[in-house]
């Protein structure tokens, strides 16, 4: 069960920050964007955003892609899904 445990902290610890529910909120409305067109919604460094993008990804909260210098996001539905019907099962 410890592999499942740190899965479910990776998952909602990734949640737990304003600026990436935030992020969420956005690739949910436009579906794909590059970090670049994410950063300028936020008072944010590129490599803050660059940071909560890799966090939400190494989650599975989002998925990207890349296209020559741009690195593309969007929700990983699936996943997501995935991981929250895991954590459901344990209660």
């Amino acid at each position: 069960m410890k592999v499942k445990n740190d899965n479910f902290v990776r998952f909602f610890k990734a949640l737990a920050n304003e600026d990436r529910i935030e992020i969420v909120k956005l690739l949910k409305k436009h579906k794909e964007m590059c970090a670049q067109e994410v950063q300028k919604f936020f008072y944010l460094e590129q490599s803050t955003t660059s940071h909560h993008l890799n966090t939400l990804r190494r989650a599975g909260i989002t998925k990207s892609r890349k296209s020559g210098r741009n690195v593309y996001y969007t929700l990983d539905k699936s996943c997501f899904t995935k991981n929250w019907n895991e954590f459901e099962k344990i209660f």
